[in-house]
């Protein structure tokens, strides 16, 4: 009897190596200078992931590709979507993981023509910068190409503040962790070339999510990863990474 049970543990321990052994990949927005070169993943990323990773045990490997195409990889199957926003079309596709951590959706602009935002109908007429296949909150997606108008040509965040600076759009909307302070900070030593000032209301409020495949063999997933989830935040290891990297201008 004891060796049956040694036996199928032994057996168990060798389908969970062979679990952590596998790739899993995690497929990110990239982020790419005005020249098209790819920059580094972002630190909040690689934190959070690298916790993920430890806690499920799973082999989990970021990837950063254009926004669009990794999104169809994930419908497909190809991989985990991180940071994706629950749309009624994405969730015949995905599940969603319980929340990481939140990201506020804050309006940038130039201090040359500020944008005063503090109710929707300050955005009439107005003409914002996203980046490309991107999705936000219901509020946002419902007033969106009716209150204002949308751009999403602009391939990096230098680029669209280079629309913003020559007046071709009146802000840009950036999704981030970080508070108004820190992101203002973080943006103008980064891109030196003009002065941004951001609004101090967000336009939005979503928790940053993974988006899972429903299909085989990602969609089992699931509750390996929300299991870990809950722990790294009941320990508060994801709060310690995301202030860890809050205060760093990157730049």
């Amino acid at each position: 009897m004891k060796k049956c049970i040694l036996a199928a543990c032994a057996f168990a321990a060798i389908l969970q190596a062979a679990a952590a052994a596998t790739e899993v990949p995690v497929l990110v927005a990239e982020s790419i200078d005005a020249r098209g070169n790819q920059l580094p993943t972002p630190p909040i990323i690689d934190a959070v992931i690298q916790q993920l990773a430890a806690d499920s045990g799973l082999n989990l490997v970021v990837r950063a590709y254009p926004w669009r195409r990794a999104q169809m990889m994930a419908e497909h199957g190809e991989g985990l979507l991180y940071g994706a926003a629950i749309t009624p079309e994405r969730l015949r596709v995905f599940a969603f993981t319980t929340p990481l951590y939140d990201a506020n959706q804050w309006l940038v602009s130039s201090t040359r023509a500020p944008l005063n935002f503090h109710r929707w109908e300050d955005l009439q007429g107005k003409v914002i910068s996203i980046g490309g296949g991107g999705k936000f909150g219901p509020e946002f997606e419902e007033r969106r190409d009716k209150l204002f108008k949308v751009e999403q040509n602009a391939v990096s965040m230098e680029g669209r503040l280079k629309m913003l600076s020559a007046h071709h759009v009146d802000a840009v909307l950036v999704d981030s962790f970080r508070n108004p302070v820190q992101l203002s900070a973080s943006l103008n030593c980064r891109f030196p070339d003009d002065q941004w000032v951001v609004a101090e209301k967000s336009v939005g409020f979503e928790p940053v999510l993974i988006a899972v495949p429903k299909s085989a063999p990602l969609g089992k997933l699931l509750p390996r990863l929300n299991k870990a989830i809950v722990r790294l935040n009941k320990a508060g290891s994801i709060r310690r990474a995301v202030d860890s990297v809050a205060n760093i201008s990157g730049c």
